[in-house]
């Protein structure tokens, strides 16, 4: 069966006792994941899933909740699975290093030796795209960091046809794009109300005039209903929109909307 599992489905503070929002891709390709944040290995193993079955992993953005599980991976595919077979990984400008200053805080001994199997990071512009383990990945600019640093959301084309990933992201035009001809979104949901003016999480390197960093219901109930995805599977919860799981659904009922707010490990067929 086609589907996305949610490996994990809050936001950074796993509010609710949740694991950090990361995908886990069954669409009839080789088994991938968006996002690996450092929950992510915990959750495949509650699957009963072998994490070195993962032929990719395709990060949004580099923030710790969405990359912390990637030297677990990798000491995972040194010392227990002694894997051989290539893995990818794709994501944003400086994933590369990044991964690597991850893996060597983590595991220095280790890191300071050749995988045994080979390893690919592709960095993506937002814009830009890739054939990576079976599908095309397409990047979209996000909005949530501030220059140098770029967040992405994602388009991957598959066997069952387009999935599509916000990420972390606040509203923005580009959202339009994203969502075009999917047949599941996966979108993020921190909040449950849009901020108020002056209440939305400026600070001296994230002023106002950057834009909201994140998407509420609000946001989400106003955009989904012209966005053309078939379904649409909500992530990254903080406690206010989980809370008001039965509310959420029912309104986007109400749109013409199939819409699951996901718990951990839910499936959402494709």
């Amino acid at each position: 069966m086609s589907r996305v599992i949610a490996l994990g489905s809050a936001d950074a503070f796993s509010s609710a006792g949740r694991g950090n929002t990361a995908w886990l891709i069954e669409d009839g390709g080789p088994l991938c994941a968006v996002d690996f944040g450092p929950t992510a290995m915990r959750a495949l193993t509650r699957l009963g899933r072998d994490p070195q079955e993962l032929r990719a992993v395709h990060f949004t953005h580099l923030h710790g909740d969405h990359i912390a599980g990637w030297p677990f991976l990798l000491v995972d595919a040194v010392y227990r699975a002694k894997r051989t077979e290539r893995l990818d990984a794709s994501g944003p400008p400086g994933t590369r290093d990044r991964l690597q200053a991850l893996w060597s805080a983590c595991y220095a001994d280790a890191a300071a030796k050749k995988l045994p199997f080979p390893l690919e990071v592709r960095e993506l512009e937002p814009g830009g795209s890739a054939e990576i383990a079976g599908r095309r990945i397409e990047a979209l600019r996000a909005q949530h960091q501030r220059p140098p640093h770029v967040a992405l959301s994602l388009r991957l084309h598959g066997p069952a046809g387009i999935l599509a990933f916000t990420g972390d992201t606040g509203p923005h035009p580009g959202l339009a794009e994203l969502a075009r001809g999917a047949v599941l979104l996966c979108a993020e949901c921190t909040d449950l109300q849009a901020p108020a003016a002056g209440a939305d999480g400026a600070s001296p390197d994230y002023p106002a005039e950057a834009g909201r960093r994140h998407l509420a219901w609000d946001d989400l109930r106003a955009w989904l209903p012209g966005a053309g995805a078939r379904r649409v599977a909500l992530g990254h919860l903080g406690p206010a929109a989980r809370a008001a799981r039965s509310r959420i659904e029912a309104e986007a009922r109400a749109l013409g909307l199939e819409l699951r707010v996901c718990d951990d490990l839910d499936e959402v067929p494709l």
